[in-house]
């Protein structure tokens, strides 16, 4: 790409930008065509396109082959050292959230599971593989580790539908109370198995998470590893100087 284009280019991803919100569209709501656009900017509809797909990246806007483009949905953030109930977080953001269970059993911990749970190694543990979804679509594959000595029975709940939530399980039926997470994370690119469920390409980039999740006095509740698309999922940090 030339300087120019690049240059033409910011300056229409910006007065896009400007567009949208001093025009209060909501996600969802369609732009005027590329060629309305273009003359609006004032830009050629190479340019134009150029800028619509830095936008599509940055998930501001996303387009549908034959209709148009339109105005992206704001992605999920998690807070680094913040406790993060996915359910809880959709619904206080206005989206529907749901999980298909991929499998839940029990079976005798790793040394290194049973580390991080920090039990002994060769305890029994549950197992809960998830697809979680936003809006109905996959957005994040979850597996949770927990000691069975924490939680008994655990699989006696319906994970599917009738308890969305871990965490209200754990409050509500087991007394505990996630208070501390902490947290490792990084990028990732999705195999085989992983593509098939989050509705994705063999070998694009994810976020992956590994966390920990504790009570207020540091027992230990759950080791999870997470997979999260980067098109519905961003993080927050904030760093005190």
């Amino acid at each position: 790409m030339n300087s120019f284009l690049h240059l033409t280019a910011d300056y229409a991803a910006e007065e896009i930008e400007n567009y949208i919100i001093k025009n209060q569209l909501s996600p969802h709501d369609r732009l005027p065509s590329e060629r309305k656009f273009s003359e609006i900017l004032g830009v050629n509809r190479i340019t134009f396109r150029e800028a619509v797909k830095r936008l599509e990246n940055e998930h501001v806007l996303y387009s549908l082959k034959g209709s148009g483009t339109y105005v992206a949905p704001p992605k999920l953030r998690t807070n680094t050292g913040v406790n993060f109930s996915f359910h809880s977080y959709c619904t206080t953001n206005g989206y529907r959230s749901s999980s298909r269970v991929i499998n839940m059993y029990r079976t005798a911990g790793t040394p290194y599971v049973c580390q991080k749970l920090n039990i002994p190694a060769g305890s029994s543990i549950y197992i809960l593989k998830r697809l979680r979804f936003i809006d109905s679509n996959p957005a994040m594959l979850e597996t949770t580790h927990i000691a069975e000595s924490l939680c008994p029975k655990l699989e006696q709940f319906d994970f599917d539908r009738e308890y969305p939530s871990l965490f209200e399980v754990l409050s509500d039926q087991y007394h505990i109370h996630p208070q501390r997470t902490s947290y490792s994370l990084g990028m990732t690119y999705a195999d085989s198995d992983t593509s098939q469920h989050l509705g994705l390409e063999k070998g694009s980039p994810l976020f992956y998470f590994n966390v920990i999740t504790s009570t207020e006095d540091h027992q230990v509740i759950e080791y999870c590893r997470t997979l999260k698309r980067m098109d519905y999922f961003g993080v927050n940090s904030l760093l005190q100087i």
